[in-house]
């Protein structure tokens, strides 16, 4: 630690925190057991080596492979802790941003000599070449041709200091966060269409949004039974609660949900919800669900569709996925779901693809 470093750390907070969002990557072996969203979190395969269901595995495994994760709460960084669990080695460069500020990103560490070792190990890298100031946000890049294989990463830990004013705004956050799962003192509840409810505070809501203020002007709080919430599943009705407490969605959605958020959003007044949904389906976006997405875009929406209510054309939705597949046609019209496709959904994205 530096002599700086030293001071600050009989001064300000010491943390220690796992990533807890993906932000961007080059490319995953698939979407569930090795996706790039295996970093988020604490360990799952370390201390074991070798290639383990619930690390990073790259889908390409090329020389320019990367990934850029986000930390909940932005720290001046001490070091970095990397765990690789399938060949070791690989990182040719570890670099760092404070997101609030959009700075360029500065490199903590590289090489231009990519190495592989036998077992697992945690890489840790000092941060006191740091002139950024505080950072939220990591980037590995990648090079796997010394291993010509998968070159797995398990998890990352950023320590670092924080100062009370850095903590405030995200102490408040991951405080209003726990009211959504300490309830004890809530004051409304919530039923909704398969009849699974959630409990929350009409202070909260009805300060935070429109929809809520203008629920509650028709069931005030003396009636104590719940209300009932038509025509939104349990998971997107949690979400917009999750944005009203917190800013954000939660990191890690179900493409489903995410659609679904996007055509509610009006709705409930709240359009950043739509733009978030959209930025977290773009990252989960493949060749899996591609023709999923396509189908469920609202172009063949019709008045009897109950999963589509509302029955909103999604043409960003449907953008994003003609996009996907003029990159990957081989992958995609090689795909099972192609011939489950109607003819009408065939012509249309001939139509758009070319």
């Amino acid at each position: 630690m530096t002599e700086s470093n030293a001071t600050v750390s009989h001064v300000w907070k010491r943390e220690e925190q796992w990533v807890s969002t993906v932000l961007q990557f080059s490319s995953q072996y698939n979407d569930s057991t090795w996706s790039a969203n295996q970093i988020i979190g604490p360990p799952k395969v370390f201390p074991r080596h070798g290639d383990i269901a619930g690390a990073w595995a790259q889908g390409n495994r090329a020389v320019d492979e990367f990934v850029i994760v986000g930390f909940d709460r932005p720290v001046h960084p001490d070091q970095i802790d990397i765990y690789e669990t399938y060949n070791p080695g690989a990182i040719i460069r570890v670099s760092a941003r404070n997101s609030r500020d959009k700075d360029d990103w500065e490199t903590v560490w590289q090489t231009e000599a990519p190495h592989v070792e036998g077992q697992s190990r945690i890489f840790s890298l000092p941060c006191s070449n740091l002139s950024c100031g505080i950072i939220d946000q990591i980037r590995l890049d990648i090079n796997c041709s010394a291993a010509g294989n998968w070159c797995e990463i398990d998890c990352i830990k950023l320590i670092g200091y924080t100062s009370h004013n850095d903590m405030s705004y995200k102490e408040l956050t991951a405080n209003l966060k726990q009211l959504l799962t300490d309830d004890c003192l809530a004051d409304v509840t919530f039923e909704l269409d398969n009849g699974r409810t959630i409990s929350s505070y009409r202070n909260i809501l009805s300060n935070r949004c429109v929809y809520f203020a203008q629920l509650f002007d028709e069931y005030p709080s003396d009636i104590q039974k719940p209300i009932k919430i038509n025509n939104i599943s349990y998971e997107a009705f949690y979400q917009i609660l999750y944005f009203i407490y917190t800013d954000t969605l939660e990191p890690v959605l179900q493409y489903e949900t995410c659609l679904e958020l996007m055509r509610k959003a009006d709705e409930y007044y709240l359009s950043p919800i739509y733009d978030q949904a959209f930025e977290n389906l773009k990252k989960i976006i493949n060749k899996t669900n591609v023709l999923k997405l396509y189908v469920q875009s609202g172009l063949f929406s019709t008045s009897s569709d109950l999963n589509q209510p509302d029955n909103i054309i999604l043409n960003d939705v449907i953008n994003l996925c003609v996009e996907f597949i003029q990159k990957n046609r081989r992958d995609v019209y090689f795909n099972d779901q192609m011939q489950q496709l109607t003819k009408d959904m065939l012509l249309r994205l001939i139509q758009l693809v070319l």
